[in-house]
């Protein structure tokens, strides 16, 4: 009798929705008016449910729930990833702009005038939107010497019209004055004896002034391209430890980023006259590429568990 009760347990629910046979529903209908247990199981089963009121129904919808709580997520780092990319593109692209292209040396471009007080006065033509003048000490202590850059941007040439500018040096405690012009052929000085040009004073017997370029960014450039192997080299001994792996692949992408950025700012190149700008230039992209990429990598293994699902 009771493998019989199980049986039509297994029957009730179809018949209770009359989905059986003739046959079938025959033998149910024998059984249950002999056994009190099924006919109470039947009608358990016709009493209607309340959708608002079943707890189980919430526990069915708590995948779902999880489900679009990951899409939601997958969509936000979607959009984060890719505002990172924008932001690294301009950031890029605002450096081009702004990156400084120095003048050579021309009469037509500065033009000395001296006063009477013994000062000197520096007027620019059009073509200088920017300059920088630094009193630099002299080795010798005999003069006042200044160091003179001038260079414009394709940045200022959209947006700035600098007119006339001028610049005015006195000498110090009435030593004689001395006003280099540093200038760079292609950016970069063509030789120790062109670098730096005496436009106002007597060069001493001892020499000039000479402009060099800084190489610190080559530097770092190859201090990455060591982490990146290094770790690259950890990766690849931990690439079967799943937690492991993934806090290494968060550091690997750090270099990455730095090269990223590197690329951006500096090109293919590594020297720079301007090192402070540039550093501080790539290290803001590297920074934005470097989150665009963990957003990215979180997101293909979002999606990777997604496809478990």
């Amino acid at each position: 009798m009771r493998n019989e009760c199980n049986i039509i347990h297994d029957i009730l629910p179809l018949y209770a929705e009359n989905i059986v046979s003739e046959d079938t529903a025959e033998f149910v209908k024998e059984h249950l008016e002999s056994c009190p247990a099924c006919r109470e199981e039947l009608e358990k089963l016709r009493v209607p449910v309340d959708v608002r009121t079943k707890p189980q129904l919430d526990m069915n919808a708590a995948p779902l729930k999880r489900l679009k709580k990951a899409l939601l997520m997958k969509k936000v780092q979607t959009i984060l990833c890719t505002a990172a990319v924008l932001l690294a593109l301009m950031l890029s692209f605002i450096s081009f702009l702004t990156a400084p292209k120095y003048f050579t040396y021309s009469s037509e471009l500065v033009t000395v005038t001296e006063e009477a007080s013994g000062a000197v006065t520096l007027s620019f033509s059009n073509e200088v939107t920017n300059y920088k003048l630094q009193q630099v000490k002299d080795p010798d202590e005999r003069q006042t010497v200044y160091h003179l850059e001038a260079w414009t941007s394709a940045w200022d040439r959209m947006f700035h019209k600098p007119g006339a500018q001028a610049v005015t040096v006195t000498p110090e405690n009435g030593k004689p004055l001395l006003v280099y012009f540093t200038q760079f052929i292609n950016g970069h000085a063509e030789s120790s004896n062109d670098s730096s040009v005496c436009i106002y004073g007597t060069v001493p017997d001892s020499g000039g002034w000479v402009a060099l370029a800084g190489l610190s960014l080559g530097y770092w450039l190859l201090l990455n391209i060591a982490l990146f192997l290094i770790l690259a080299g950890i990766w690849f001994m931990l690439r079967r430890k799943e937690r492991p792996r993934r806090r290494v692949e968060r550091l690997l992408i750090v270099p990455v980023a730095y090269g990223l950025g590197h690329l951006c700012v500096m090109g293919f190149r590594t020297v720079s006259y301007s090192v402070w700008r540039d550093f501080q230039l790539i290290l803001a992209t590297g920074v934005l590429f470097y989150c665009a990429m963990l957003l990215a990598l979180s997101l293909f293994y979002s999606v990777k568990e997604l496809a478990k699902w």
